[in-house]
């Protein structure tokens, strides 16, 4: 799947790995996207090996001062701190869309994320509320309720 998330097409890929290097094509036996990708299906390549692409988690002590990086542990540590001190009813959890939010890695996300947010006792956010509903909303607001189809990207 593309993981980019343009729902509800879900676009299948064939992607070749030689080494490091990937080819991505669109597969023509999905039943929804058939073998269609738009360009950033297309370009979702560059993800992989883009010296840009975040590897660690990193910090910094304030805004506008400079990232660091830093160890898994020591994040999760900073980010429990964090929730210890302000507690649950400060906290709101809010899953954004990325590999393991389309409709296929999407139920096993959201329902660890819910089970999180109930047992720290936490508010939880459902993607679509915030994305598709508030999209659907603007989109009726200026008259264009139709989206982009195959053929327009």
């Amino acid at each position: 799947m593309c993981p980019m998330n343009c729902h509800p097409t879900l676009c299948g890929m064939k992607v070749t790995v030689d080494g490091n290097a990937l080819t991505i094509a669109g597969d023509p036996t999905n039943p929804d996207s058939e073998g269609f990708l738009c360009m950033r299906g297309n370009t979702a390549h560059e993800i992989v090996g883009n010296p840009k692409r975040l590897l660690t988690p990193r910090w910094r002590e304030a805004p506008g001062a400079s990232w660091q990086d830093t160890t898994w542990d020591a994040a999760f540590d900073r980010i429990v701190a964090a929730m210890e001190r302000v507690g649950p009813a400060a906290v709101g959890f809010w899953q954004g869309h990325g590999n393991a939010a389309n409709d296929y890695g999407f139920g096993l996300k959201r329902g660890q994320m819910e089970r999180f947010a109930n047992l720290y006792g936490a508010q939880h956010w459902n993607p679509a509320m915030i994305c598709w509903g508030l999209g659907g909303l603007g989109l009726g607001l200026t008259g264009a309720l139709e989206t982009s189809t195959k053929e327009d990207m």
